[in-house]
């Protein structure tokens, strides 16, 4: 066998040669197009606006209404993020959640579509160019939806359509149709391509581990920036059925600011949302496993830590009475002082576990530093 006969045998050849001509391109044509006819600001403006439309039909669509459904919303919205997701040149929705969910239950093992096993260049790029089974399993929620039949019957037309002769038409009205599809078209759908393909790759290679530490994802806030809160890898395959992936207030997470936006005017609704005892527990724990790994179980802090151990069980066993309780009485408006006391209440039983959480980092600190 030759080494074309190989290449069409283990590659699906258009893919393969689309997603190496769309760089290419970038690379090549938008310079000597920028030399010989300058910039202008329409087509800026359209990469930017293609950028966002396409970004957030991945991350709020594909990723966090269809495939976890962290979130409800009404049909209009499902089918806004059907066109959206659509432009970003990443599959159907079907084929996209599959892959996905399967890659959830099946992380870091030979199942996991996207494995960082088995290489960065296979968990980037190498997975999605490798001929393989084109079937999708584990989608029967979404199929009943009319957006997710409809894309499945016209995705070509409609991905084509959105990605390159939308960004024609519109270069058309300005008087620069190619200028149109090189930054419209060719360019953002690259940049949407790679900043996506980085969270499967770079976000389970290099970031940190603060929630699962037995668990390849790590958090990254440079491709949160990329990728409109996409980068807090770690806390999302921890809690995946979270509609946030960055939990605090200064987390670059623009797909949960809509989200959230969209809720005050009850445009989605039923957002799901982890409880801070379960947060706190998960942090608390990956710290314990790491000072057992760095100490071998013989630290010289082993009863000081057992005494943080203690107080850490009986602080969330308190925080999570508290929550339930709260959760069962919030909806309530005659009961606003009693709501105030509980607030009151969980901050201290935070604070309390944020200091057991601070104790134990210095003490892991300290056993590294004596290894």
């Amino acid at each position: 066998m030759n080494f074309i006969d190989n290449i069409k045998n283990k590659y699906d050849l258009p893919v393969l040669v689309s997603l190496i001509f769309l760089p290419i391109a970038s690379l090549i044509c938008i310079p000597i197009y920028i030399v010989n006819y300058g910039i202008v600001w329409q087509e800026i403006a359209m990469l930017f606006i293609g950028w966002f439309f396409a970004g957030t039909g991945i991350t709020i669509g594909y990723h966090r209404l269809f495939a976890h459904r962290t979130f409800k919303t009404y049909s209009i919205v499902e089918w806004f993020y059907m066109l959206t997701g659509s432009m970003a040149l990443q599959n159907s929705i079907l084929h996209w959640c599959s892959d996905h969910r399967r890659h959830h239950k099946k992380l870091d093992t030979k199942d996991d579509p996207y494995s960082i096993k088995e290489g960065f260049f296979h968990a980037h790029i190498g997975w999605i160019i490798k001929k393989g089974n084109n079937n999708y399993a584990h989608v029967s929620d979404l199929e009943r939806k009319s957006a997710v039949k409809f894309q499945k019957k016209y995705y070509w037309t409609i991905a084509l359509f959105l990605s390159f002769v939308l960004p024609v038409i519109i270069g058309f009205t300005y008087g620069r149709p190619f200028g149109g599809l090189l930054w419209g078209g060719v360019l953002r759908t690259t940049l949407v391509h790679h900043f996506t393909f980085f969270i499967n790759s770079l976000c389970h290679y290099l970031g940190n581990r603060e929630y699962d530490s037995s668990t390849s994802a790590r958090d990254s806030w440079i491709m949160a920036f990329l990728t409109f809160g996409e980068g807090y890898h770690n806390y999302h395959h921890k809690f995946q059925w979270d509609y946030r992936n960055g939990i605090r207030w200064y987390n670059f997470d623009p797909s949960k600011w809509i989200i959230e936006f969209l809720s005050l005017f009850n445009i989605t609704y039923g957002l799901r949302k982890v409880p801070d005892y379960l947060i706190l527990q998960a942090k608390i724990d990956t710290v314990i496993k790491k000072i057992k790994y760095f100490s071998g179980n013989q630290s010289l802090y082993l009863d000081k830590i057992n005494k943080i151990t203690r107080n850490v069980r009986i602080n969330l066993d308190l925080l999570k009475k508290l929550e339930k309780k709260y959760k069962l009485v919030r909806n309530n408006k005659n009961i606003s002082l009693q709501l105030n006391r509980y607030n009151k209440q969980k901050n201290i039983y935070k604070l309390e576990l944020q200091n057991a959480i601070s104790s134990l980092l210095i003490i892991l600190i300290n056993i590294k530093n004596l290894g």
